[in-house]
């Protein structure tokens, strides 16, 4: 049981969790008065959808990822191609039956959005380069989309929908870099073009990141307790960016890191008045 627990990866589908909460409550404060069941329904959601599309990717990778990752279930041999796939047509299958029933008719169309372009994505722009990098990012940033249609606010997510998914574009670059000697049956940006481009394109994508990550505070969504957080993520995006031509795998850790704490300034904006 232990292999399909960490088959699903998490730690990713938690920060998916929190992000779904986060988004509703900066849509709606008072979500938990109206629309406590719903939000929770939806969290649930997306953690399922995470988890699937993680589940997808290790079934389609098990050849490239006994090179870069042999730690992983189906690569180590702890869990059988057959039964993954199983797992993962059972993960896709709960979001769409819950959305259907609890949430707004536009949150199961989200739903059904994000897990065509998980699909899409593992069958084919994963190897076409920046297009496999772009739907990962939207995918992350539609959380934030799908959080607000829940609780009817989401002109508000626009922003941190921009936020995050160019912080992913960036750290999506990081990891192809760093996988560039594995990927053996795809063409990836860095592969296509060279490390190098994929370096500045990343370095730019957290430029324009960080350049719009005040004006939450400025447009009144977040509280001055955002200030200080956010001041930190953006000084690990940009250390996880300088690093990353020479050391990839220290960059995309730091990166992640970076976006952890993003949240955390998100939930002390929102939280904190």
């Amino acid at each position: 049981m232990k292999g399909y627990f960490r088959i699903t990866r998490p730690v990713n589908g938690a920060m998916g969790l929190l992000a779904t909460f986060l988004s509703a409550f900066i849509g709606n404060a008072a979500f938990y008065k109206s629309y406590l069941v719903q939000v929770i329904l939806a969290a649930v959601v997306v953690f399922l959808v995470t988890s699937g599309g993680n589940v997808l990717n290790d079934i389609l990778d098990a050849d490239t990822d006994r090179i870069n990752h042999p730690g992983r279930p189906i690569a180590s041999g702890s869990i059988s191609p057959r039964n993954a796939s199983y797992y993962f047509f059972m993960l896709f299958a709960l979001p769409v039956v819950v959305a259907g029933l609890f949430l707004p008719f536009v949150s199961l169309l989200i739903v059904l959005v994000a897990e065509a372009l998980l699909v899409t994505y593992e069958l084919k722009t994963k190897g076409s380069g920046l297009a496999g990098n772009a739907s990962i990012s939207i995918l992350v940033g539609l959380i934030f989309i799908f959080g607000g249609t829940v609780v009817n606010s989401v002109l508000r997510m626009i922003l941190l929908f921009l936020m995050a998914s160019l912080a992913t574009v960036s750290r999506e670059l990081i990891k192809d870099i760093e996988d560039i000697k594995g990927d053996i049956d795809r063409t990836t940006f860095p592969m296509r073009y060279g490390i190098d481009a994929a370096y500045y394109l990343s370095f730019a994508c957290i430029i324009v990141a960080i350049s719009i990550s005040y004006l939450p505070y400025y447009l009144g969504i977040f509280s001055y307790a955002y200030l200080i957080p956010v001041a930190v993520a953006d000084a690990v995006f940009i250390f996880s960016a300088a690093v990353a031509r020479s050391k990839p795998n220290v960059g995309q850790r730091f990166s992640k890191i970076a976006m952890i704490i993003g949240l955390v300034a998100f939930a002390s904006g929102a939280f904190i008045p």
